[in-house]
């Protein structure tokens, strides 16, 4: 990745979401709507070299928003774009979509003509690819009740692997490792090192569910099973049913966990779970 930062204001141009109105996610960073079409040629001889300029007209073609980074110098700007990445992958895993800032700019697209400096912040070509995802009226509303509680999780290790594995597992092509990086961002949320399949259902299970015994039930048995794939998946094993399927399952699995941590403001709190089970 390649973030840099000159002045006090800097733009990330995200593929992946879109947004009808500006949303502030925390203080330094806004997430902004495009109201203009991006054209690589307007800056063009800003560009360093011919890969620039191919993931411009790539990634230009889908840009649905912006990013605005403020800081009260540029060394701090630096800092606050770099960290901004982590909005993108947030911002990602709560609304199960794919989000990058993909290219940097001074100023924001409206502005495109009058802009000194634009680099690409990577060459991976993420989230460029398909329709962006639109926020609609809940979203707006989980981002405003949820989102800057949900950023300050991100301190926690085990809150941040599960983040990065909902926000990435699409950047590989095999099911199967797609599943064991899903299940590699629940198993950072919920400990269990003995009867692990067990273990980690039921607490998946009364985490989700609360005190409505039915519903954990059925979330204990669902995912009992999906663990059982994802075990088969990492080992090799043979899978029973679609592992497009499965994936599928398991990444909204994580997705309802992430945001069910946000909403509550804190992470699985395990010892509480065991006394719930007994």
């Amino acid at each position: 990745m390649r973030i840099t930062g000159t002045g006090t204001e800097t733009y990330l141009y995200i593929n992946g979401i879109a947004t009808s109105q500006e949303i502030k996610l925390h203080d330094s960073v806004s997430l902004l709507p495009v109201t203009a079409g991006f054209h690589y040629g307007k800056v063009s001889d800003l560009l360093k070299n011919d890969v620039d300029f191919a993931v411009a007209a790539v990634s230009g073609r889908t840009i649905a928003s912006q990013l605005r980074i403020e800081a009260d110098d540029a060394e701090q700007l630096a800092g606050a774009a770099w960290n901004s990445l982590w909005d993108c992958m947030l911002l990602g895993a709560v609304l199960h979509c794919e989000v990058m800032g993909n290219i940097q700019c001074n100023k924001p697209v409206e502005q495109l003509e009058s802009a000194e400096e634009i680099s690409v912040t990577n060459y991976a070509f993420r989230a460029m690819l398909s329709d962006p995802y639109q926020l609609n009226a809940e979203d707006l509303s989980w981002i405003d009740n949820n989102y800057a509680t949900a950023y300050d999780l991100l301190d926690k290790d085990s809150f941040m692997t599960a983040v990065h594995a909902m926000a990435s597992y699409r950047w590989h092509s095999m099911p199967r490792v797609q599943l064991a990086i899903l299940w590699s961002g629940i198993e950072a949320l919920f400990e269990a090192n003995t009867e692990i399949s067990f273990r980690i259902s039921l607490y998946i299970a009364y985490f989700l569910a609360g005190n409505d015994p039915t519903v954990a039930k059925e979330l204990f048995s669902k995912t009992k099973k999906l663990y059982s794939s994802r075990s088969a998946a990492v080992h090799g094993g043979k899978i029973k049913g679609s592992l497009d399927e499965l994936v599928s399952e398991s990444a909204a699995l994580l997705n309802r966990i992430i945001r069910r941590c946000a909403e509550l403001g804190d992470l699985p709190d395990i010892e509480n779970l065991v006394f719930q089970t007994k």
